[in-house]
C-alpha cells in the first residue's frame, strides 16, 4: 500500500523513542531488583525510641530514582515504627509495599516525607500537603522533612536513609517577669486575637531538588476563630529577675491574617490586668514566638518584646530538626 512521505523516518523515530524509554526504565528498575546481592533500602533503625518516633509511630515517604529521568520508587509509602525500628513492609497500611534495594545503576535517589501519616493529604516528587490544626498539644503538630538526595558518587549511597524533619506549625507562648518581693501566681491567662485567625487548613510544602530546599507554599484555610487562646497558670518566685513561660504553649498555623493589635488578659493577686501589643508579621512554619510581659512594682502589666527563634523542642538536633539517628 501507499505510504505517506517520511513514513520510514517516522517509524524509525518511534522505535528509537521506545528504545530510549525502555533503557531509562530498565536502568532505574535495576536500582531496586529483589536480589540477595544488593543492600536493602532502609530507614534508620534506632536501638531505643528517639527522634520522630518519640511523638509519632508513622510517616509517609516519597522516593524517586533518577537515571536520565525520574521514576517513582515509593509513592507515599507508609513507614511504621515498632520495637525493631522503622519498616515499610510490615505493620498497618503497608500491604503491597515492596522492599526496595540500592544499586549503582541509578545516578541519584531522592526522598522526602511528612508525619504523621494522618496529616498527609498529598505527596509527590515536587510537593507535600499537610493538614494542620491549631492545638495546645505537641502530639497534634505536623512535620515535613528536608529533601534527602543521594548521588551515586556520594559516601551515603547505599546507606541507611536518615531523614530530618521540621515543624510545619509555629509555636506560640507567653513569658512573664515580675517586680515583687513575694511569690505571685498569674492566672486566667488569655490571649485575645486582633481578628479571626486560622485554626484549621492545609499547607503545601514545595521541594526544589536543584537547590535541595523545602519551601512553604500556599496555606488554604478551612476554619478561622476569634476565640482567645487560654494558657495555664504561671508561678513567679519573689525577687526573681528571670522570665517564666507558660507550661503549655500553642502550636498554630502559619498565617498572614494574624497581624494587628492583640491583647493579653490575666489575673494577679485577684486583680485583672490587660496589656496590648502588635503582631506585624505572619507566623512562619517551624518558628517559635514568645511574647514577653512584665508586671511592675506599680502593679502595671507591660509588653516588653518578642523572642523569635527556631522551634527547637525535645529530641531535636541543632537547626530545629528531628533526626532519625
Amino acid at each position: 500500500p501507499d505510504r505517506p512521505p517520511g513514513h520510514h523516518f517516522m517509524k524509525l523515530g518511534r522505535l528509537i523513542s521506545s528504545a530510549l524509554l525502555l533503557c531509562f526504565l530498565t536502568a532505574c528498575q535495576k536500582a531496586f531488583p529483589v536480589s540477595a546481592d544488593l543492600l536493602p533500602m532502609n530507614f534508620s533503625q534506632p536501638e531505643v525510641k528517639s527522634g520522630l518516633s518519640s511523638y509519632y509511630n508513622d510517616f509517609s515517604v516519597w522516593s524517586s530514582c533518577i537515571s536520565g529521568g525520574s521514576v517513582t520508587i515509593m509513592d507515599g509509602y507508609r513507614v511504621n515504627y515498632d520495637l525493631s525500628g522503622w519498616s515499610y513492609t510490615e505493620g498497618e497500611g503497608t500491604e503491597g509495599q515492596e522492599l526496595k534495594f540500592w544499586n549503582g545503576s541509578a545516578d541519584q535517589f531522592r526522598f522526602h516525607a511528612g508525619a504523621p501519616v494522618s496529616a498527609v493529604s498529598q505527596i509527590s516528587e515536587s510537593s507535600l500537603t499537610l493538614n494542620l490544626s491549631a492545638t495546645d498539644k505537641l502530639d497534634g503538630v505536623a512535620l515535613y522533612s528536608r529533601p534527602y538526595m543521594v548521588r551515586r558518587t556520594d559516601p551515603l549511597y547505599g546507606n541507611t536513609v536518615n531523614l530530618r524533619f521540621r515543624y510545619a506549625n509555629a509555636r506560640l507562648n507567653l513569658s512573664f517577669t515580675c517586680e515583687s518581693d513575694k511569690d505571685l501566681i498569674i492566672s486566667d491567662i488569655t490571649l485575645i486575637p486582633a481578628s479571626s485567625y486560622a485554626t484549621s487548613g492545609t499547607l503545601r510544602i514545595d521541594y526544589d531538588w536543584n537547590l535541595s530546599e523545602a519551601v512553604s507554599g500556599d496555606l488554604e484555610i478551612s476554619l478561622r476563630s476569634s476565640e482567645p487562646m487560654v494558657f495555664p497558670d504561671v508561678k513567679v518566685p519573689g525577687s526573681s529577675d528571670s522570665s517564666y513561660e507558660t507550661s503549655s504553649p500553642w502550636y498554630v498555623l502559619p498565617d498572614a491574617g494574624v497581624t494587628g493589635r492583640w491583647k493579653v488578659r490575666l489575673v494577679i493577686d485577684g486583680i485583672q490586668h490587660q496589656a496590648e501589643f502588635t503582631i506585624d508579621k505572619a507566623w512562619e512554619p517551624g518558628k517559635s514566638y514568645i511574647y514577653k510581659f512584665q508586671y511592675t512594682d506599680k502593679a502595671n502589666l507591660m509588653f516588653i518584646g518578642t523572642d523569635t527563634e527556631l522551634f527547637v523542642g525535645e529530641n531535636l538536633v541543632d537547626g530545629g530538626e528531628h533526626n532519625f539517628s
